[in-house]
């Protein structure tokens, strides 16, 4: 596996926790009685997002195999991982961490350089 394959399977598994539910259920419930409303009333429905795609199972198992490369680096070198995955520019990173940016550059390659290693033995 390469550096740049590596990234991208953690910007898929970030996309991926992304876009799966939470499953927390809070107990509430709703006394309001059910509203259905009209074709109409939907075409003007405004500021209302719809509900994302459920991710495919490959994408899933893609996930967890990450996640468990997480578990060969420390603590620090996971949350750069994962921010870095994100999308967030180095610069927020840096900001977030505490560290200079060239700092947390040298980090975060450091971090895939050690799973890189664990995949390719």
């Amino acid at each position: 596996m390469t550096e740049d394959e590596l990234k991208y399977r953690y910007r898929e598994a970030w996309v991926t926790s992304r876009r799966m539910s939470s499953g927390i259920n809070l107990g509430h419930s709703a006394y309001w009685p059910e509203f259905n409303p009209n074709r109409w009333e939907v075409y003007h429905s405004d500021g209302i997002k719809p509900k994302r795609p459920q991710p495919s199972a490959e994408s899933v198992d893609r996930l967890v195999e990450c996640m468990r490369w997480l578990r060969w680096l420390s603590e620090e070198e996971r949350k750069l991982v994962w921010l870095r995955a994100s999308g967030l520019p180095w610069r927020e990173i840096a900001l977030a961490t505490g560290i200079p940016r060239t700092t947390v550059f040298r980090h975060w390659h450091k971090a895939l350089l050690q799973v890189i290693l664990r995949l390719n033995r």
